[in-house]
């Protein structure tokens, strides 16, 4: 264990440097474009750093380090599919363009602009528990990685996940998106240099040669070959690349980088390049997870074992900096994603009970509240919620409950003029049911009849989402033209 007095100083310093930054973006804070969006006034540069930050948080090299662990060389073809996903948003302006233009500040927003209030309040719904649910894992799988690479253990995991939670609220419910992009591009460059650190002690330790014996000796053709991996196969390529598609079009912490934006155009650029580097941003925590399954060997807790190996391969000094990237990489995570969730319940669910939207001081106040209370749900659940299989999969299938039937609706709202209400009412619905039936059910396969049993495989749940949402809106819509005519509105350029 080479953790030491220096490496708590390093992250103290930072940790203190990076909250008094947040609490001095809230001067910034003039009204509530400011606080969701900053404005709109981000610029290329600034967008992708605090793109790729947001996306780029300690789960991130958790869940892909863990796959690495488990599954060897053949979890690549996952970085690749998300930069062909990302980069195809971004050159073509799918969705994101539209939603640019429409001005809104969150997706559900569009619903109502698209169909009805009482759309967008369903929309809402959805989004919110399916965002808050994937993002549930997020402060165990921080706290597991912090105690692992600290030597803390697991005893302090409460107390590990307790301030890591007290530190990102304060100045995310301060200074709202002003805070998260300011404090996002010095993480970037922090969490940057971390990546190099940990990277370069990994291969002085460990070549691309030990790294290769070991996946052939522990996991052989599997850890190599994604279509042969019985995780993988060619449902699971369509399914990941669908969802990627989806996630990068409209996943709200991701979306409202580009609504952020200062153009239609700069968000396009945002997220074109921020996709390029997709393929590594998964692929050099799955590196670290087989240098891991090389070090340690097979056996170890799949989600612990990256951060025990680092802990004993990077020198001390060099591993507060590490730790301060990786503490950097989730204070940017959960910031955007407690904005944006926080985001949805205030203005998409409770402010839809009322005929008109709340005032923006009484929607930030709202925002602020709801940021605590997920913070709070956030402790509880992950201290006792046990995924199921591997926490990548329990991510993008929790995700899918809101991507599936939002893909449907939104895509359909800009592109096809037939798409009403009731075929986006049935998109919402269908697409959340099998995601929902997989995190039900799937803890208990053994009692189920073997015609349900698919719904416990995550692949076929996952695709199957996708294909439902598609199903409802095309069908619901075109059999009910005549009960409920498609609503026409007026595509206009919002500054």
């Amino acid at each position: 264990m080479n953790f030491s007095t220096l490496d708590l100083v390093i992250i103290i310093v930072y940790l203190l440097f990076a909250m008094g930054l947040g609490f001095w973006a809230k001067r910034f804070v003039e009204d509530l474009s400011g606080y969701m969006v900053a404005g709109r006034r981000v610029k290329v540069s600034l967008g992708i750093a605090t793109f790729v930050a947001t996306e780029l948080g300690t789960i991130t090299f958790m869940y892909f380090g863990e796959l690495g662990y488990v599954t060897g060389f053949s979890c690549f073809i996952i970085g690749i599919l998300a930069a062909v996903a990302y980069s195809f948003v971004g050159s073509t302006g799918f969705i994101i363009a539209g939603l640019r233009r429409y001005g809104v500040m969150t997706i559900p927003e569009f619903y109502e602009i698209r169909y009805s209030r009482k759309v967008r309040l369903l929309g809402g719904i959805i989004l919110f528990l399916g965002g808050v649910l994937n993002m549930g894992i997020f402060l165990k799988f921080d706290g597991i990685f912090l105690t692992e690479v600290m030597g803390f253990g697991p005893d302090a995991l409460l107390v590990v996940m307790t301030v890591m939670l007290l530190i990102v609220i304060s100045y995310t419910i301060l200074g709202g998106m002003f805070s998260v992009v300011i404090t996002d591009f010095m993480q970037f460059v922090v969490l940057s240099f971390g990546m190099l650190i940990a990277t370069i002690a990994v291969l002085w330790n460990l070549d691309w040669g030990t790294l290769a014996s070991a996946v052939t000796e522990h996991l052989g053709e599997e850890g190599y070959d994604p279509l042969v991996n019985p995780r993988f196969g060619w449902m699971f390529i369509v399914w990941i690349l669908i969802s990627n598609v989806a996630a990068g079009a409209l996943w709200q912490p991701g979306t409202s980088k580009a609504l952020a934006s200062e153009s239609p155009a700069v968000a396009k650029k945002v997220f074109f390049y921020t996709g390029l580097t997709f393929a590594g941003r998964a692929m050099v925590p799955m590196v670290w997870g087989i240098a891991a399954l090389a070090y340690l060997g097979p056996g170890q807790p799949s989600a612990a074992a990256m951060p025990k190996m680092l802990s004993q391969l990077v020198p001390t000094g060099f591993l507060g900096l590490l730790i301060a990237g990786m503490l950097a990489a989730s204070m940017s995570t959960y910031s955007a994603y407690l904005l944006a969730w926080s985001s949805v319940i205030a203005r998409d669910v409770i402010a839809c009970f009322r005929p008109t939207d709340f005032p923006e001081k009484t929607t930030i106040w709202i925002t602020r509240i709801a940021a605590g209370i997920i913070g709070v749900f956030l402790l509880i659940f992950g201290l006792f919620y046990q995924i199921p299989d591997t926490a990548f999969q329990y991510l993008f299938i929790t995700g899918a409950m809101y991507t599936a039937g939002a893909l449907g609706c939104v895509s359909a709202g800009l592109y096809w003029r037939k798409a009403n209400n009731v075929g986006a009412y049935t998109a919402l619905v269908m697409g959340a049911i099998a995601p929902l039936g997989f995190l039900v059910l799937e803890k208990s396969r053994d009692l189920l009849p073997e015609q349900f049993l698919f719904i416990t495989d995550v692949n076929i749940a996952g695709l199957l989402s996708f294909v439902l949402a598609a199903t409802g809106m095309i069908l619901g819509s075109l059999f009910t033209q005549a009960s409920h005519p498609a609503k026409t509105i007026t595509r206009a350029e919002v500054p």
